[in-house]
């Protein structure tokens, strides 16, 4: 009882001491807990995101151009691999560069347009087009994530039945129903193909007199769209034209499991096989970002605080000795005093901690927000490519939810702990080294 009532009559004689005790832990408490947390609630988003990312495989096939005998894989063969316990669904896009001998293509803007609000020139030499073979479902995903929508026609598309751009269709003046020869070359030879119009495609929001409008339709505008079967049909598409050909998986860690299967099925050795991991990183590299500066915070906070706290504690037991010396002359004994001392650093490092944790959970979601944003600063563009890269099942990052789990509690009042007894066992030290006949000869001398 003579220990608490000690300690309180202290606490009310050394206020202000104590209440730079008590800013100093809490600043570093405060500190502790706001960058704990942010970090482990980065890292639990990390792994969670990772957990619920679509994983996607992707078959790249090699260049078949300067190989005759090479042959490339066909739908079945796709589909087979695609027969998966591990797989939950199959994309197949296969493309061709191709030119046009009788039609007009959208026209690329000049130089100029790029710098100045001046009229374009249009140069059909630099215009890229592409024929690009999908299945329905695929063809309406790859519209829609390029701005794009469906004019008219269906896209249950026949044997050489295409779709082609608005723009394209009233440059040419073509009509669902009306036939179009496009020309693809490779291997030294020139092969045509008719195709017939049976739908249109145009940007979801059209942008009249702007140059970012005409720019992208420049790029989207010339692409004509059929089946896969038809495009992998013609002659040349071995030589010229690619296939890529993506499965979605349950889980990353069924990769290698599939890996071993599709090559049990037959998959060519010279077949290139990637993953969507290095996309999965890049939407994850801002999180990241504040994950490990708010680990070397939360590090300088344990080193530094602790040797701030040491030099404070050796100060101000300094200028506690002559309370000491009339305490001891009193009759106390140094386990006395230690354990009222305990028992002061106890109660104010407890109400530090209150304060710190209820300003804490205020202030910390704004704070990882911040450092989110900064991050994706620092970073570039990270979010508009982002959006171009996440698909529904894989969003880009706007806000990391600040959690306190189990972990995070205990690594904060460990931390705590650490500060008091770093308190603590300096002042501990210091009174059984104290000798009253020392610091009157100290105090003599400094006389």
């Amino acid at each position: 009882m003579f220990v608490f009532k000690h300690a309180f009559l202290n606490l009310r004689r050394h206020i202000w001491n104590y209440l730079l005790v008590g800013i100093m832990l809490f600043l570093l408490i405060l500190g502790t807990m706001v960058t704990n947390t942010i970090y482990t609630s980065a890292k639990l988003f990390t792994k969670n995101y990772s957990k619920k990312f679509m994983t996607v495989v992707t078959i790249l096939e090699p260049d078949l151009s300067n190989s005759m005998h090479e042959e490339k894989l066909t739908k079945e063969q796709y589909i087979k691999f695609g027969e998966s316990k591990y797989v939950t669904g199959i994309e197949m896009i296969g493309n061709v560069p191709i030119s046009f001998e009788t039609l007009k293509p959208v026209g690329i803007p000049s130089s100029d347009q790029f710098q100045k609000n001046e009229s374009t020139k249009t140069n059909y030499g630099q215009t890229i087009t592409y024929w690009i073979g999908a299945e329905p479902e695929t063809f309406v995903n790859m519209l829609a994530d390029s701005g794009m929508e469906i004019n008219g026609g269906s896209t249950d598309l026949k044997q050489n039945e295409c779709f082609v751009s608005s723009a394209f269709a009233q440059l040419n003046q073509l009509k669902i129903g009306d036939s179009i020869e496009v020309a693809l070359t490779g291997n030294q030879d020139t092969e045509k193909q008719t195709l017939v119009v049976a739908g249109m495609y145009q940007p979801k929001e059209q942008v009249q007199s702007s140059d970012e409008g005409s720019l992208f339709m420049s790029y989207q505008g010339n692409d004509i769209f059929t089946n896969w079967e038809t495009l992998n049909s013609i002659k040349n598409f071995d030589y010229s034209g690619h296939n890529s050909v993506s499965y979605e998986l349950k889980s990353m860690d069924d990769f290698d499991k599939f890996l071993s299967e599709m090559k049990a099925k037959g998959l060519p050795s010279d077949y290139q096989v990637i993953t969507n991991e290095a996309k999965m990183n890049f939407i994850l590299s801002p999180v990241n970002g504040v994950r490990t500066l708010a680990g070397t915070i939360l590090l300088g906070f344990l080193i530094f605080g602790n040797f701030w706290l040491a030099l404070f504690s050796v100060r101000k037991f300094r200028k506690s000795q002559t309370e000491l010396y009339v305490l001891r002359n009193l009759g106390i004994t140094k386990q006395q005093i230690i354990k009222s001392r305990v028992t002061e650093l106890v109660i104010v490092t407890c109400v530090s901690f209150s304060l710190a944790s209820v300003i804490a959970k205020g202030f910390v979601q704004p704070i990882a927000d911040w450092q989110l944003v900064n991050q994706k600063r620092l970073m570039g563009n990270i979010d508009q490519l982002s959006s171009l890269m996440a698909s529904e099942q894989n969003e880009s990052i706007l806000s990391i939810p600040m959690l306190m789990n189990a972990h995070s509690f205990i690594t904060i009042l460990g931390m705590t702990s650490l500060f008091l007894i770093t308190i603590i066992s300096i002042d501990i030290y210091k009174l059984f080294k104290f000798k009253p006949i020392d610091f009157l000869l100290e105090r003599n001398l400094d006389e």
